[in-house]
């Protein structure tokens, strides 16, 4: 009886917190210039091939290749991972898959920029900011992509090379992988904000909750590929976009910064 009503107020502390949070947030995006600067920043990540060097476009390339690389092998690594798949996977794949999922990664974000708002840290603040907007950001180009291609997942039984092309339905959206996607958003950014441990923990995390989805059958090895990739990048583009030195502009997929 005790454990249910300490439970019960636990809960309760933590949506009030929660509500807080997003009250504190949607105070901020009323104002109208935090709504214009998601704009801005997702129109500036999508021109930015514009401004793209010799360079990026062979990073680009290379990431297109490893994707197509992937695909052409997808149903192999499939079968593979399946056949290889026990108990032991399975754990891991459940306790890592959360991570790539807002109903799980957005409250901690909550409480942390909560955390910095309330004992005046901007740094974590900041972090939390930026991770919302580059999970927020991902997210609609990754819904944009599945719902363009719309690729049949693989625990369909149908084969790898299976699409159905441009259109409103809510199934069939394989490719990119929106976990995978979502991971190595708010990972690349708490990553590229704080040192020691934690980079190493972001994206050993953001990683497994990639691999999740090949274990699971959810999704095809490209599929998660091409959605951490949209993730990071999307990530460093946030960070650029949002810096505070002068004359920052964004490449992608590098990021350059010039004072």
């Amino acid at each position: 009886m005790y454990n249910k009503t300490y439970n019960s107020s636990l809960l309760f502390k933590l949506k009030f917190l929660i509500i807080l949070f997003f009250s504190l947030y949607f105070t901020k995006l009323a104002k109208g210039s935090e709504i214009g600067e998601y704009i801005s920043d997702t129109k500036a990540l999508l021109l930015s091939p514009q401004s793209w060097e010799r360079k990026d476009w062979i990073k680009a390339s290379s990431i297109l290749c490893i994707t197509g690389g992937l695909y052409v092998y997808d149903q192999k690594i499939k079968d593979w991972s399946q056949e290889n798949r026990n108990i032991t996977s399975n754990k891991i794949a459940g306790i890592s898959k959360p991570f790539g999922d807002g109903k799980y990664t957005l409250p901690p974000l909550a409480l942390f920029y909560l955390y910095g708002h309330f004992y005046k840290n901007k740094k974590a603040e900041n972090v939390a900011l930026l991770s919302v907007k580059s999970f927020i950001i991902s997210g609609v180009l990754t819904q944009t992509i599945e719902r363009t291609g719309h690729r049949h997942r693989p625990n369909t039984g149908d084969l790898y090379n299976t699409w159905d092309g441009p259109g409103f339905s809510s199934s069939s959206l394989s490719f990119p992988s929106g976990h995978s996607s979502s991971a190595f958003a708010i990972a690349t950014i708490i990553a590229s904000e704080y040192k020691g441990a934690i980079p190493p923990l972001a994206y050993g995390i953001a990683t497994l909750t990639a691999l999740s989805r090949i274990n699971d059958n959810a999704h095809w090895a490209s599929d998660v590929f091409f959605g951490s990739c949209l993730g990071y990048f999307t990530a460093k583009g946030v960070i650029a976009l949002n810096s505070h030195k002068e004359n920052a502009f964004i490449i992608l997929p590098s990021v350059i910064m010039v004072k």
